[in-house]
């Protein structure tokens, strides 16, 4: 059974950099708790270089190949989930809707990703 991924390696970068800005943003307009924030922004400096490093058409640096990148997504989309429990997101309604609503997104975009795709960097 062949399943269409329909997301190329370019709009996977697209929507990584627009998760990685979501990160950064969306916790200090909502105000969540300050660890809570610190914590986003800590994932966003590890997803930047990652995203940007991945061999994608929207890269600084083509260093990482896209298929590996793909081998590492569901580590982070798990994670994502575990923060789920984390009491500073859990006990806040709005971050705890974020997280949600973030390891959703970021679970789809993994899914529906075709990481074989060929791309031009």
């Amino acid at each position: 059974m062949i399943i269409h991924k329909p997301i190329s390696p370019k709009a996977h970068a697209m929507i990584d950099y627009v998760l990685v800005g979501a990160l950064l943003v969306v916790p200090s307009l909502l105000k969540f708790h300050k660890k809570a924030r610190r914590l986003y922004i800590a994932e966003a400096a590890v997803l930047l270089p990652y995203v940007a490093l991945t061999k994608q058409p929207l890269s600084l640096k083509g260093i990482i190949p896209m298929e590996t990148h793909g081998r590492i997504d569901p580590f982070n989309i798990a994670q994502f989930a575990l923060q789920t429990f984390y009491k500073r997101v859990r006990r806040n309604r709005s971050s705890l809707i974020f997280n949600i609503a973030f390891t959703a997104l970021a679970g789809i975009t993994v899914l529906l990703t075709n990481y074989d795709a060929k791309t031009s960097r």
